[in-house]
């Protein structure tokens, strides 16, 4: 058997050697190598190289279990259905499931889902793994690239997480009635309780499940609901900090421009706060997160700054002095709107 514990401990080696080793072989683009930015390829692109990290994860885990003389390997699902990964031991016997999400720091709307029936899944043998990363630019005196850097890995009882997913999307209810037909989560359509429609395909999404405050604690399996959810709430508002810099990250990097990050964001901040910074045409650029006590922020800027607002769902708003600060432009998709911003600098 392999625990929850023994697996992150597995993954985090396996992590470290792909960020040091494989990422910077399979996975690089030289500097001048730029993705396609429409919506549809860089979407593709994504894809493919959250593919190619789970391929990595992979091979290094297996190659863990070799350097240490397990008898266990982790071999890839063939099919398109749950999990990803599946952890054997040395009979082949499935023992452990790896449901794994990579995450695209650097975008708007982390779409990876969890939508497997919890009736098809094992509570303490399948686990859900998250995996943040965005790209990160090498430069030696040979060549000058990037790789995709994996910053964190999370790894949840996929179980739990689906019960506190089911659990809270039935108590968020809108007056709506909801319900599971067999495996299917239906809702009734509009105000009639007696039609019934699939649920839209909003449930399970990764960085929305949370566990409802209204939640009664006569719910089977509370206790353990409760833990888990704690962590996985820490462990995604981290990814939410983190898309932040990356975020402010890339628009430095399109610019071609040094990179100054202030601060490692473990959540989205409250107060508005510098998170990174740029010359750019010999001004300022400064990056900044959070709603609250931006005008006591901005009394510390010089009026020949521009600065770049990143909301918490990566939305952007650029502002230059002129008789007080204006927004002069604004976005929802940094990520396919580089030019923009730049044209505003």
């Amino acid at each position: 058997m392999i625990n929850k514990e023994q697996i992150s401990e597995i993954l985090s080696v396996a992590i470290n050697n792909i960020n040091q080793g494989i990422s910077k072989k399979i996975t690089i683009r030289k500097s001048d190598e730029n993705p396609p930015r429409d919506t549809r390829h860089l979407t593709d692109t994504r894809t493919r190289v959250s593919t190619l990290l789970e391929y990595s994860l992979t091979y290094e885990v297996n190659k863990v279990f070799q350097e240490r003389g397990t008898s266990n390997s982790l071999s890839t699902v063939l099919w398109n259905v749950f999990p990803d990964l599946i952890v054997r031991d040395g009979n082949m016997n499935n023992i452990a499931g790896l449901e794994v999400k990579a995450l695209d720091l650097a975008a708007e709307e982390k779409s990876a889902n969890l939508h497997t029936p919890i009736s098809y899944i094992r509570k303490g043998k399948d686990f859900l793994v998250i995996l943040s990363w965005g790209w990160v630019r090498e430069v030696t005196d040979n060549y000058d690239i990037y790789y995709p850097h994996v910053y964190d890995v999370g790894i949840f009882d996929a179980w739990l997480i689906a019960k506190i997913r089911d659990t809270t999307w039935l108590i968020n209810n809108n007056e709506r009635c909801k319900g599971f037909d067999i495996n299917t989560p239906i809702i009734s359509d509009g105000s009639a309780f007696d039609s019934f429609k699939a649920e839209e395909g909003n449930l399970g999404k990764v960085m929305r499940i949370k566990m409802s405050n209204a939640t009664s604690d006569n719910v089977s399996y509370y206790a353990e609901m409760v833990a888990e959810a704690e962590d996985y709430s820490q462990f995604t508002n981290l990814v939410l900090g983190r898309s932040i810099v990356e975020t402010a990250r890339e628009v430095i990097n399109f610019l071609d421009s040094e990179v100054s990050i202030n601060i490692d964001l473990t959540e989205y901040p409250e107060t508005a706060t510098v998170v990174a910074e740029t010359t750019y045409d010999d001004r300022n650029i400064l990056f900044v997160a959070g709603n609250k006590q931006t005008a006591q922020l901005r009394e510390s800027f010089n009026e020949l700054d521009t600065y770049i607002f990143i909301g918490s769902k990566l939305n952007w708003k650029v502002f230059n002095y002129n008789n007080g600060w204006k927004e002069i432009a604004n976005g929802k998709k940094p990520s396919i709107e580089l030019d923009n911003i730049k044209s505003c600098l």
